[in-house]
């Protein structure tokens, strides 16, 4: 299996003490790396496997693992579009933003609630104002929520709960819930909801 060698990598060595670098046919040092290794008086010996029967360096590299080099490479090269993002968006010196709803990438929302994703997809105000995208699938999802909050129904119908007083909310539809609030949200459908959060006192 190839192995990559990075400045990151460097750094981690250096920091440990190491001077010597073991390296064999399957290593793959980056050029940063090499420079850093010769910044910090790093060497690098290339060792022999006891049963070296001069196959091919590529034979036992697989494609996704050479996709994973090759982005490795870019991504240390300063080609960051080749990383992974949660979302594509475009941002201009001024702190204007404009992103790409239909890349956006939803994560569930914890380990316990498999049937929510969220993707927070601005933060503004030193952290004090959140914006993301909340994904409800068929069923009900319990919030306690110490923040105020406005979140629009992007998409779908549910009903929302608070006090035991029970509201339905349709697409287009703006819900306020205010700060120190146990709500319920409940559907018999997938909706979606974008969701702006106010940490309180600001």
């Amino acid at each position: 299996m190839k192995k990559l060698i990075c400045a990151k990598d460097i750094e981690i060595l250096h920091s440990e003490g190491t001077q010597l670098v073991l390296t064999d046919k399957q290593t793959i040092i980056t050029p940063s790396a090499k420079d850093l290794a010769e910044e910090y008086h790093m060497t690098f010996k290339e060792t022999k496997p006891e049963n070296d029967h001069s196959m091919s360096d590529t034979q036992d590299i697989t494609k996704d693992q050479f996709v994973s080099l090759l982005k490795k490479l870019l991504i240390e090269a300063g080609m960051s579009e080749f990383q992974d993002r949660p979302f594509d968006y475009q941002e201009h010196s001024s702190g204007l933003k404009i992103i790409r709803g239909s890349t956006i990438k939803l994560s569930p929302l914890n380990d316990d609630v498999e049937n929510v994703r969220y993707r927070e997809i601005v933060t503004a105000g030193a952290g004090h104002f959140n914006l993301g995208l909340l994904e409800i699938e068929t069923g009900h999802f319990n919030e306690e929520d110490t923040f105020e909050s406005v979140n629009y129904v992007v998409e779908g119908d549910l009903h929302v709960t608070i006090e035991g007083a029970v509201f339905a909310a349709n697409k287009g539809d703006v819900i306020y819930v205010p700060q120190h609030s146990a709500i319920q949200w409940s559907t018999t459908e997938k909706v979606t909801i974008l969701s702006g959060k106010l940490k309180s006192g600001v």
